[in-house]
């Protein structure tokens, strides 16, 4: 069975898409070169040993921490949904496929990095070199079933409301240590930047200190390195027996946890959601200058937006990003860097509303069926995101710049101001051209399920927004720094923004829609290319024929 399963995996590997796995190896070793290097640089005294302790604490905590930054996807190249209905016995199966888990892109450049430890015991001879080889097999072993674990239970966590939001908390707490995380570092290097002083203040590396080096060693991350230090050091095997032990033993206990919760989840039938509350028609929220087909869309934004399970985590990690974002920067000196925690949550509310149009799944169709009715839909989504992150980003740019009295606060307020009408306008219309199609929504129980990895969507609309956001500031500094300047160019590109894109976006829909509606069906993203025989009917047109055309 495990031979059948390794043949699966490397088939997958072979046969199936490379460019992600090609980027992940190349970064991944490029890291891990960087860590031996250091390694390398410690074994001659240029820089204090205690640095590569801190770089496994980090490398080790990726794999703790990685699998929460996108709760929403399958971690495993086979996934356990293929097997399940099989006439094995559960556990079996999940013993069997626990094995296939250490063949892989990230176990591979995690025994690169940690070969680190190899150079750094050289020193102490061909036996320390052995047993700090011997240190980095087990930490590998460790690392890849604590991240396996903790992959199984956020995916068990994700199919109750409170499992929802932890894992939205702690993807925005990844997300604001990956945007924010450098502003403490930088703080202390620059601590009077807000002054207009730029003078440099270069804090000593040389030495970490022993409190946080024996903090670190006493991690599980740092057990290798405690092992591997001591078989260097001239200690004995009888040294580095017990951080070997330790590996060993929690390694075990973790695959065993992992085959527990595969072997529950192949036993466990698939369910279908089940309402929390009935369907009944319900009033539509009145929208100012709206008709009532746009309010009753904004409605369904809004309820769809706090009830799917699927958008409930994108809008809890939205929400809590950019807060946690300012609660970092707070904690420094550079205060008047916190009006720009308002642009930021414009930009990650773009991100989140990417894929709108593949999250509803195949109930496309009654927009296409139904007269007048794309008008409507896009601009009560536009709507809908104005009211759930366009109006609070423009709100806690206020507030900060109110609190804080920034010099970058009218320049904050304009960048919020575009960044939130490009966001708003060009979320639906990126959301047509590459959908991510997954679970259709009526199958859909809990975000766990493939929802569709709208990635490629998200690193599209990030520059965009954030140059709309930049554009304004930078535009009145070409004219002396004008604030009058500023916000007329950004009332300006903002106006252009709204009224240009949404034509676009309802265009798009009725050339694509039939050909996106076959890809909520047949859940396949390929099948939306636009043909060469496609029309661009009136707005008010039903393309009600080329849909039964199409499919």
């Amino acid at each position: 069975m495990t031979r059948t399963l390794f043949a699966l995996k490397l088939s997958l590997f072979r046969n199936g898409p490379h460019n992600e796995r090609a980027f992940s190896l190349v970064t991944g070793l490029v890291l891990a070169g960087l860590v031996i290097a250091g390694s390398t640089s410690a074994s001659r005294g240029v820089i204090h040993e205690g640095w590569i302790a801190a770089a496994l604490t980090v490398w080790g905590g990726m794999w703790v921490f990685g699998p929460l930054a996108q709760p929403r996807h399958e971690p495993s190249v086979i996934s356990r949904e293929w097997l399940r209905g099989y006439p094995l016995r559960s556990w079996r199966l999940a013993w069997a496929l626990s094995w296939t888990e250490l063949f892989g892109v990230g176990p591979l450049i995690t025994l690169a990095c940690l070969a680190s430890l190899v150079v750094l015991a050289a020193s102490g001879g061909p036996a320390a070199a052995a047993i700090a080889a011997g240190a980095a097999v087990a930490q590998l072993y460790l690392l890849v079933w604590a991240g396996k674990t903790v992959a199984a239970l956020a995916a068990r966590l994700l199919q109750t409301r409170a499992g929802m939001t932890l894992a939205a908390t702690q993807t925005a707490i990844m997300l604001a240590l990956s945007f924010a995380g450098w502003v403490p570092v930088a703080a202390g290097l620059l601590p009077r930047l807000g002054e207009g002083d730029t003078t440099l203040v270069a804090p000593s590396l040389r030495h970490l200190p022993a409190p946080v080096i024996d903090v670190l060693t006493a991690l599980p991350t740092g057990w290798s390195y405690r092992a591997a230090v001591a078989a260097r050091d001239g200690a004995g095997f009888g040294a580095a027996l017990p951080p070997l032990a330790s590996l060993l033993v929690a390694g075990t206990l973790l695959q065993l946890a992992w085959v527990t919760l595969t072997a529950r989840a192949l036993r466990r039938p698939p369910h279908r959601a089940a309402p929390r509350r009935p369907s009944v028609p319900g009033h539509p929220l009145p929208v100012p200058l709206a008709g009532p087909r746009v309010s009753a869309v904004v409605s369904r934004e809004l309820a769809t937006w706090l009830r799917d399970p699927a958008r409930g985590v994108e809008l809890r990690a939205a929400w809590l990003t950019p807060l946690l974002m300012a609660l970092i920067v707070a904690l420094t000196d550079w205060s008047w860097a916190l009006p720009l925690a308002g642009p930021a949550a414009a930009v990650f509310g773009a991100m989140v509303a990417i894929n709108t149009y593949a999250l509803d799944g195949t109930a496309l169709w009654q927009l296409l069926t139904t007269p007048g009715a794309l008008r409507a839909d896009v601009r009560g989504r536009m709507a809908a995101w104005a009211l759930l992150f366009g109006v609070p980003s423009l709100a806690l740019t206020a507030v900060l710049w109110a609190a804080t009295g920034s010099p970058l606060g009218m320049v904050a307020v304009c960048g919020a101001i575009t960044a939130a009408a490009t966001a708003c306008a060009v979320a639906p219309l990126l959301a047509v051209l590459m959908p991510a199609v997954g679970t259709d929504a009526r199958d859909r129980v809990y975000p766990g399920q493939q929802a569709g990895d709208p990635t490629g969507g998200q690193m599209t609309i990030f520059p965009v927004v954030l140059l709309a956001a930049v554009l304004p500031g930078v535009i009145g500094a070409v004219f002396g720094g004008s604030g009058w300047v500023t916000a007329l160019s950004a009332v300006l590109l903002a106006g252009i923004v709204l009224y240009a894109t949404p034509a676009l976006t309802m265009r798009l829909l009725q050339r694509r829609g039939a050909a996106l509606l076959d890809a909520m069906a047949s859940r396949d993203a390929a099948v939306v290319r636009p043909s060469v025989h496609d029309t661009v009917p009136s707005a008010d047109a039903t393309p009600l024929a080329d849909a039964q055309h199409s499919r």
